[in-house]
């Protein structure tokens, strides 16, 4: 073979060589995509999120059997301080004066209560769009606020929302998008429950003008009433901490 025929033979080589490299090449290529597509959908954002939301869930759910268990035991030792001073008192040959701190108490809202009255939902519009609706279609602080003070003309005994005891020392404020009643925060529904005569209270919700006039259907608010043979109103939760609300009382 001369001289010329061994160089073409030499570039025909060179040139398979080359192309069973980038043979080589793109096939190593393809199984990297391969690997990686598949490690995306391994992977698939939509899926972790609906697991991180059902985790988060299961999370609030156990946090709130685990806030029911703590009031409920909160509660029953509350009760027990409370008969044991009451004991302490009677034994002492200080029986009035057990009487008369049983009926502050109930005055103050540190117990749990119970009578005729109303339970009083306040909701907004529902579907509500914030790009569509008006800002008069969800319920605001100043409602809430509102509803007991027409309570509390009406002849309200005691009230609470969301089983929350209202006392002198309670106040709801609107928090981001949250309202804060004492030192929670409280999402709707709100459900006010109010112990006094059932028709009058129920009226002075019924037959108030702004209420009425937030019903309007281009408006929505929920506005429900019902009336109740017996409403049970929990007592003042933060009643081991009250000594922080009169820290700047004085006596005469």
């Amino acid at each position: 073979m001369n001289e010329r025929g061994k160089k073409k033979e030499n570039q025909y080589g060179g040139l398979l060589s080359q192309r069973f490299m980038m043979f080589l090449i793109m096939l190593l290529f393809g199984f990297i995509m391969a690997s990686h597509v598949q490690s995306v959908r391994s992977g698939n954002p939509s899926r972790n999120l609906i697991t991180i939301y059902r985790e988060r869930e299961e999370e609030l759910k156990k946090q709130e059997e685990q806030y029911a268990k703590l009031m409920l035991e909160n509660e029953q030792l509350n009760n027990r301080k409370t008969d044991a001073i009451n004991e302490l008192l009677i034994d002492r040959g200080l029986a009035e004066l057990s009487s008369e701190l049983q009926k502050i108490r109930l005055l103050a809202g540190l117990t749990e209560v119970h009578g005729p009255g109303i339970i009083l939902t306040l909701a907004d519009k529902p579907d509500y769009d914030i790009l569509r609706d008006s800002d008069a279609s969800i319920v605001h602080d100043g409602d809430i606020r509102h509803a007991l003070d027409l309570l509390r003309n009406a002849g309200a005994a005691a009230l609470s929302v969301n089983d929350l005891r209202i006392t002198n020392v309670s106040y709801i404020q609107c928090i981001g998008s949250t309202i804060r009643c004492n030192q929670f925060r409280l999402l709707p529904p709100f459900v006010v429950k109010a112990i006094g005569d059932p028709a009058q209270l129920a009226e002075a919700i019924q037959q108030d003008s702004q209420f009425i006039m937030r019903q309007y259907p281009d408006i929505g608010l929920t506005v429900d009433v019902k009336i109740e043979e017996e409403v049970v109103l929990p007592a003042f939760v933060e009643s081991d901490d009250i000594a922080r609300y009169i820290t700047l009382l004085e006596g005469t």
